[in-house]
């Protein structure tokens, strides 16, 4: 992925958009969050920054922002869609399924209704791009 650090800010805006779908983010989603980065997602990323922090530990940074700011999120999706696009590499499918899978999780974690739209619609999307990478 080109510019992995701004991946994982759009995969945190997304995962906020997933977990406040419902109106109100439960602890057991922010919990699964952090897990799922801590445990999965961090182990697979190889980057850092210049600090020397895991990247991968930006989509918690760029959840807790938007916590705390509690932006309207209209486009979330189209956004991270078209990073994507934009910035998928051969090789890229392992990093497009853990994302898929923290996605399902944070949504599994409480509710599920309109967590999985969304959800859906980047699958489709993902499946779409790598299939012609």
């Amino acid at each position: 992925m080109e510019n992995v650090k701004q991946y994982y800010k759009e995969l945190g805006k997304l995962l906020y958009a997933i977990a406040i779908a419902d109106g109100v983010i439960q602890p057991e989603e922010r919990e699964k969050l952090h897990q799922l980065v801590m445990k999965e997602l961090a182990h697979h990323e190889k980057t850092y920054d210049s600090s020397g922090m895991n990247q991968a530990f930006y989509v918690d940074f760029e959840f807790e922002k938007l916590e705390k700011e509690e932006p309207k999120l209209n486009g979330t999706v189209k956004e991270f869609n078209h990073f994507v696009e934009k910035n998928l590499q051969v090789g890229d499918k392992e990093l497009i399924d853990l994302s898929l899978k923290l996605m399902e999780n944070v949504a599994n974690a409480y509710s599920k209704k309109r967590e999985k739209s969304i959800i859906e619609q980047v699958k489709s999307n993902t499946d779409f791009l790598l299939s012609k990478k």
